[in-house]
């Protein structure tokens, strides 16, 4: 038998409730889970930002800085990629305007346009 806790709960008692509570969790995971993630990504961006941080490692070390090592032309190509995987995205959602590259004339694709003016680099 196991011995009292100082809580007065037996030790197996608790592992009992936490599995029964994980259960739970599971089955109305399976049940509700992809829905609800949707619904707070579209009405609470702010606390799915907060779910997909708490489930990412707490050692997770992100270099923010890569791009001062790439020279204009890789920032110049990698931003072509980012704005060719968006574009459909954006143009279904009606979002897509000033500033997303769309191709020109000869079929090239243009990087965004200019920041005119704003940035780090802007003139004071």
């Amino acid at each position: 038998m196991t011995e009292p806790r100082p809580s007065g709960r037996p030790k197996r008692a608790k592992k009992t409730l936490a599995d029964g509570f994980l259960d739970a969790i599971r089955a109305d995971f399976r049940a509700h889970g992809a829905g609800v993630i949707a619904e707070v990504r579209t009405e609470r961006p702010d606390q799915y930002l907060k779910i997909v941080l708490s489930v990412l490692p707490k050692d997770l070390h992100l270099n923010i800085n890569s791009l001062e090592a790439l020279s204009d032309d890789e920032i110049r190509q990698r931003i072509r990629g980012l704005e060719a995987v968006l574009r459909p995205f954006l143009e279904k959602s009606g979002v897509a305007g000033p500033g997303l590259a769309k191709p020109g004339c000869d079929g090239e694709d243009r990087v965004s346009e200019p920041a005119q003016g704003i940035g780090p680099e802007a003139a004071h």
